[in-house]
């Protein structure tokens, strides 16, 4: 069955797991790790910044003392990872034709989307963030009604740290 989310998925996360590592002729090799385009119904969390909801990195009392330089924001996204599909190395996240894959329900907690994980996100029409997941498991929200509709909701919930960094 369908997570009743589905038709409200706003956001696409692309992750590239680690390929396995041999020895070749006494040296390393990592092969290419497989790739996974997921579909995801996210919220930004709101922070202490007031227009954008953002924190800003460094904040403003570390203006000039941390990443010297550069300046930005970080948000929380939080929300339900729906569906996974793998995609080829060539695919590029907002630029490659979605509408032939086909997608598998995500119904645990993958190997490949532990928490501390790189990800690439595409929130709606947001640009592409380099982000992290903080976490992909548990319950999101509160208690009451929630603890019914969680069963419902299919998917597994997930929480990822994106930026943008500016110069």
């Amino acid at each position: 069955m369908a997570s009743p989310l589905l038709p409200y998925a706003n956001s696409a996360i692309l992750i590239e797991s680690e390929g396995a590592i041999a020895v070749t002729g006494g040296r390393i090799a990592a092969a290419n790790g497989t790739r996974y385009l997921i579909k995801a119904f996210l919220k930004r969390e709101q922070s202490d910044g007031v227009e954008t909801g953002g924190t800003k990195t460094p904040s403003r009392a570390q203006a000039g003392s941390v990443l010297p330089g550069g300046s930005g924001e970080f948000y929380l996204y939080r929300g339900y990872a729906l569906q996974y599909t793998t995609v080829p190395s060539t695919f590029v996240l907002g630029e490659s034709d979605e509408s032939s894959l086909i997608y598998t329900t995500i119904q645990q907690q993958y190997e490949w989307m532990l928490p501390g994980q790189s990800v690439k996100l595409r929130f709606g029409n947001d640009r592409i963030l380099n982000s992290q997941i903080e976490r992909s498991s548990g319950t999101y929200g509160g208690k009451g009604i929630d603890s019914i509709i969680y069963s419902e909701i299919d998917g597994v919930e997930i929480q990822i740290i994106g930026a943008e960094l500016t110069n």
